[in-house]
């Protein structure tokens, strides 16, 4: 499909984060935005701001569909103001008479609380964007209703702008000239970009490029998270960021959405201490990348599997040990949500052994003190934002590596969601393992004649796979329900765990060799007709002379 067919009422699924499929960023004739944005510019004593705000005045997108927000974080020392040159639809709000919070994460989340846009755009208070910048951002959210896009800066030292200057300069396009963006300091995403072909083969991986310096999503995107992290005062736009993945973000490089940044980037300065602070905030918060979280047997703020199993007071006698083989997996990053009846249970006088409730409040005490184990009434619409989600019959039985091996299975291909054939069970029941961010971004588009499994397929793929796989089995058939539950030998999952690995680069290096030896084969064949078969002639007398050696060792390493 090319964009000319593309219209905004018909708005195309992307697969994984395939956003050129969709829609590659070129405009039907005649095209007008139609989506309201809210600018959100944190600023704490800025000395910059009056440029960023003379360059949202310049902006070439329909003013009545654009507003400014800025927030004065100071907290009344040095306050900022809103200069000569600004967007007519400027508003400014003082932090400190809002909330007694501070920081950016702060900021900005009252900056988008009282906003309406369509689109959210976070700029920060050093920047000077071009002409088009917000409707190059805005452009993509109208084809794509989960983007979420990153500007492109350039970082300048010197300048000796005034408000004024900026003005006429983002006014009549020359701002672009003062520069050359070839000799600036190149920004770390952009070879992230050069190795994911813009992102587009990042399945959403790369979410940390989507930085607060010039950033946008759809409010449609954003409404599915918890909103920004006040508690975090460095690191807030990964965070969220890692929440917009999630929610089923398309993560977009907007590369004509031109800006200059005002002074040297924070990275380029202080990358070791940054890394260092955030990456313990950020273990808590963001399962992926997996390299954060250095310990095991850890119980984290987000876990990376949630685990929804539903008990009743028929199927009672199943839930403590089916639970207990979940807790008891070598993957420990995990939370279990168990859904049944709880609210019918209650503390007055009851015949203990003849109440038909009984088994339930057994399992409520069982599970009583383990944190890892939330009881609630009913299931969860989704498990946001842990990036996994497995949903498991109360009668079905886990091994002590079945979520492990679920879990490797869906996350090294980056499917939807795989359902894994349940012995004794309908295929309705069956263990499933979902990826969360593929069911958020899928949950928009299901209808009676488009189920979730069919719109989680068209987002990153449905497959079912055998029990064996993941080890599951039918809880009712094992007759060990009563025994003790022992987890693998540690040193035996790592083993495990080395050989999967293993194999992996056994089986690309060998493809590897395939790959090499069939190129040989092509030139040995094109030289073998350039000399008109005299090549051949030699090759086939050396080989002899070597006792056929070399053609041994070729039929041995591809395998014949």
């Amino acid at each position: 499909m090319t964009s000319a067919d593309l219209r905004t009422d018909a708005p195309a699924i992307v697969t994984r984060n395939r956003w050129r499929d969709a829609f590659d960023g070129t405009l039907p004739e005649g095209w007008e935005p139609t989506m309201s944005v809210s600018v959100i510019i944190p600023a704490f004593k800025s000395k910059t701001l009056e440029f960023t705000l003379a360059s949202l005045a310049a902006q070439d997108y329909p003013e009545h569909l654009l507003e400014v927000v800025v927030l004065d974080d100071g907290g009344g020392e040095e306050p900022v103001e809103i200069g000569e040159y600004a967007h007519p639809n400027t508003r400014l709000i003082r932090v400190h008479e809002v909330n007694d919070g501070w920081g950016r994460s702060n900021a900005t989340d009252i900056g988008i609380k009282a906003t309406t846009g369509d689109i959210i755009y976070w700029v920060d208070s050093d920047m000077i964007l071009f002409r088009d910048n917000v409707r190059q951002h805005a452009k993509w959210a109208h084809f794509i209703p989960e983007a979420a896009t990153i500007g492109d800066k350039g970082f300048i030292e010197e300048w000796d702008y005034t408000p004024e200057e900026v003005y006429r300069k983002v006014l009549d396009g020359t701002i672009a000239d003062d520069y050359d963006r070839s000799t600036l300091h190149e920004h770390w995403s952009k070879e992230i970009y050069r190795k994911t072909d813009d992102l587009n083969d990042s399945d959403g991986r790369n979410y940390s490029t989507h930085m607060g310096a010039c950033a946008s999503v759809t409010r449609e995107v954003y409404d599915r998270t918890f909103g920004q992290d006040t508690r975090l005062h460095l690191g807030e736009d990964t965070e969220i960021a890692y929440q917009l993945w999630q929610a089923g973000a398309v993560f977009i490089p907007a590369h004509d959405a031109l800006s200059w940044h005002m002074g040297r980037g924070t990275i380029q300065d202080h990358a070791a201490k940054v890394s260092w602070h955030n990456d313990v905030h950020f273990a808590q918060r963001m399962p992926i990348p997996r390299y954060r979280r250095r310990a095991e047997n850890r119980v984290w703020e987000v876990p990376l599997v949630t685990v929804v199993a539903e008990v009743t007071a028929e199927t009672a006698a199943w839930a403590r040990p089916a639970i207990d083989r979940v807790l008891n997996n070598t993957q420990t990053d995990l939370r279990v949500v168990l859904v049944g009846p709880w609210s019918e249970l209650h503390e007055g006088r009851r015949r203990m052994l003849a109440d038909p409730m009984n088994e339930l409040y057994l399992v409520r005490e069982w599970f009583r003190s383990d944190c890892r184990v939330v009881l609630a009434e009913e299931r969860p619409e989704s498990v946001f934002p842990s990036p996994f989600r497995i949903d498991m019959p109360i009668t079905a039985e886990l091994s002590s590596t079945s979520i492990h091996d679920m879990y490797r299975a869906i996350d090294t291909r980056w499917l939807g969601a795989i359902r894994f054939f349940t012995p004794g069970h309908d295929n309705a029941d069956a263990v499933t393992i979902w990826n969360s961010a593929a069911v958020a971004r899928a949950r928009r588009y299901v209808s009676p004649d488009f189920p979730i499994e069919d719109a989680v397929a068209r987002v990153a793929g449905f497959e079912w796979a055998s029990s064996e796989v993941a080890s599951v089995s039918d809880l009712r058939e094992s007759g060990e329900t009563e025994t003790k539950i022992v987890r693998v030998d540690p040193r035996v999952a790592q083993l495990e765990k080395d050989l999967w690995r293993m194999q992996r680069r056994a089986e690309a290096a060998e493809a590897a060799v395939r790959d090499q030896v069939s190129l040989a084969r092509g030139v040995a064949r094109k030289a073998n007709a350039l000399t008109g078969g005299r090549a051949g002639v030699v090759l086939r007398k050396g080989n002899r002379l070597l006792g056929g050696n070399p053609s041994r060792i070729a039929r041995r390493l591809l395998g014949r």
